[in-house]
C-alpha cells in the first residue's frame, strides 16, 4: 500500500513540462499527427502516381513531417502556458493587493486558475506543483526559476529573474508585480498585433498551397484520362516526382517567409 502511495504522489507531481524540459505532446496529439502524415501520403500518392506504393517509399517522410507538426503544436501550446501565466499573475496581484502573504497569493492563484480551466491545464499543475513544493519549505523564487527553465519562456524567466531579486531585496512586491506585468502584457499585445497583421498573409498562403492539389484533382475528377501517360511509366514518375519536389519546396518556403520568430 505504501509503494502504491509513493508512486501516485509520484504521478501528481509530473506536469507536461517534466520529461524533456518543454511541452510535451499527449498520446492522442502524437496519432493525431501520424493519422494526418499518412492521409497526406495517401491522397499524394493517389493525385500524383495513381498507386499506393509510393506510401512505403514516402513513409520516411513522415520523420520530418511529425518533427515539424509536433514544433508548431508545442509552439502554439507555449503560446497558450504565456497567456495563462499572465491571467494567474493578475491574481496573485490581487491577492498581494488584499494583504496575502506571496506564498498565499500562488495558493489563491491556483484556485482561481483551477475554477476557470479545471486541474488538467498546464499552468493549474504547475501552480499545484509549485504550492505543494513550497509547503516543503522550498523557497517559491527558485521554483519559478525552474518553471522557467523548464518552459523555456523569455516572459516567465524575466518575470522569475525579477521576483528573485525583490524576494531578496525586501521591495514592495505588489508595486514591482504590478509594474512586471505591465511589461509582460505589452510584450504579449506586441505579438498578438504581428500575428493578426500576418493573418491576411497565413490565409492567402493556405488557398495557394490548395490550388495545384485542387487543380490536379479536378481534371481528375472532370478528364479521368488526362493523367494516364503519366502514370505507369518512368518518364511520368521522374515528371510527377519533379513536381511534387517543386511544390513541397514552395510549400516549406512560403511557411518559412511567415514564420514568426
Amino acid at each position: 500500500m505504501e509503494k502504491e502511495n509513493r508512486n501516485k504522489k509520484k504521478k501528481n507531481h509530473n506536469t507536461p513540462f517534466d520529461k524533456n524540459k518543454t511541452a510535451s505532446c499527449e498520446k492522442n496529439d502524437v496519432a493525431w499527427i501520424f493519422i494526418k502524415g499518412i492521409g497526406l501520403l495517401c491522397l499524394f500518392s493517389i493525385l500524383f502516381y495513381n498507386s499506393l506504393w509510393p506510401i512505403i517509399i514516402g513513409s520516411i517522410a513522415l520523420i520530418p513531417f511529425y518533427k515539424r507538426e509536433r514544433d508548431k503544436l508545442l509552439k502554439k501550446k507555449h503560446e497558450e502556458l504565456a497567456v495563462h501565466f499572465k491571467e494567474s499573475l493578475f491574481v496573485v496581484l490581487s491577492a498581494l493587493k488584499a494583504g496575502y502573504s506571496v506564498e498565499n497569493a500562488f495558493v489563491e492563484a491556483q484556485k482561481e486558475m483551477q475554477f476557470r480551466f479545471s486541474e488538467k491545464n498546464v499552468m493549474v499543475q504547475e501552480l499545484i506543483l509549485i504550492n505543494r513544493q513550497v509547503k516543503n519549505n522550498i523557497p517559491i523564487e527558485q521554483l519559478l526559476e525552474n518553471f522557467a527553465h523548464k518552459t523555456h519562456s523569455e516572459d516567465i524567466k524575466d518575470f522569475a529573474d525579477i521576483f528573485k531579486l525583490a524576494k531578496r531585496s525586501g521591495g514592495d512586491m505588489g508595486e514591482i508585480m504590478e509594474h512586471t506585468i505591465s511589461v509582460i502584457t505589452r510584450r504579449m499585445e506586441m505579438r498578438e498585433t504581428i500575428k493578426l497583421l500576418s493573418a491576411a498573409k497565413k490565409y492567402e498562403q493556405s488557398i495557394m498551397n490548395l490550388v495545384p492539389v485542387g487543380i490536379i484533382f479536378y481534371i481528375r475528377l472532370t478528364n479521368p484520362g488526362y493523367f494516364d501517360s503519366l502514370y505507369h511509366n518512368l518518364f511520368g514518375i521522374c515528371v510527377m516526382t519533379a513536381a511534387l519536389l517543386v511544390y513541397a519546396s514552395a510549400y516549406l518556403l512560403s511557411e518559412k517567409i511567415l514564420e514568426i520568430a
